[in-house]
């Protein structure tokens, strides 16, 4: 019997699956490559045992497979490259359904970092909430914090507008053509693993007549290195 590859695309159609692969993404990407379990534990910081446990259920589930047996241990790997997930196996309403899990995996993510940065704050910081419409141009938004003293600082930057759809389209893969470039180059040879998200969407509650412009930046980076 030939042993199995791995496939360049396979289409999830399971629950159970869908959901594991939601929720065990960091871990699965380790196997891209034939993997045992006792290395990747390592290079994630995770008890053994732990990797082992997981990477038999994935396996189970059929987002690993056993890629061959050596020296006593059993290396995994993804069972695909590509997996297809149908969009109704797990649906917004569900906790950890399409958007809805991501939004929460988001949000804890940014409060913890941001919490971590607030310990750093000093007397006499402030937020600043600018606005502007045809008239009255928003201001730039002045720097309103000095660096502080640690090294990933957590940075929102929030702008509010009317605009096209073709405009907003537009502007929606501009933002994200910058975490494409930042994907090309790869990871750092040093460093922590870092969350570089775009968000963007219209609000139906925000009357469709106005033309107010609403720029909110809530950051820790401090005073712009270029200016």
């Amino acid at each position: 019997m030939p042993e199995p590859t791995q496939l360049e695309s396979l289409r999830v159609t399971d629950e159970p699956a869908a959901r594991a692969l939601r929720q065990d993404t960091h871990l699965l990407g380790l196997f891209l490559s034939p993997a045992s379990p006792s290395d990747v534990a390592a290079r994630a910081d995770m008890p053994a045992n732990l990797v082992h446990h997981h990477a038999r259920r994935l396996a189970g589930l059929g987002l690993l497979f056993e890629q061959r047996r050596e020296a006593g241990r059993v290396y995994y790997q993804l069972r695909a490259r590509t997996f297809r997930v149908a969009s109704d196996l797990l649906p917004p309403q569900d906790p950890d359904g399409n958007g809805r899990g991501d939004l929460r995996d988001l949000t804890d993510g940014f409060l913890a970092a941001y919490e971590r940065c607030w310990a750093f704050m000093r007397d006499g910081e402030e937020d600043v909430v600018g606005f502007g419409n045809a008239q009255h141009p928003a201001k730039p938004l002045e720097d309103v914090t000095d660096p502080i003293p640690v090294p990933f600082p957590a940075h929102l930057d929030r702008l509010t507008l009317r605009l096209t759809p073709e405009r907003y389209a537009r502007l929606a893969r501009d933002l994200s053509d910058v975490l494409t470039r930042a994907a090309a180059e790869g990871h750092s040879g040093t460093g922590d693993p870092c969350t570089l998200a775009v968000l963007t969407f219209t609000d139906p509650a925000q009357p469709a007549g106005t033309l107010s412009l609403s720029r909110n930046l809530n950051t820790f980076l401090g005073l712009n290195p270029a200016s």
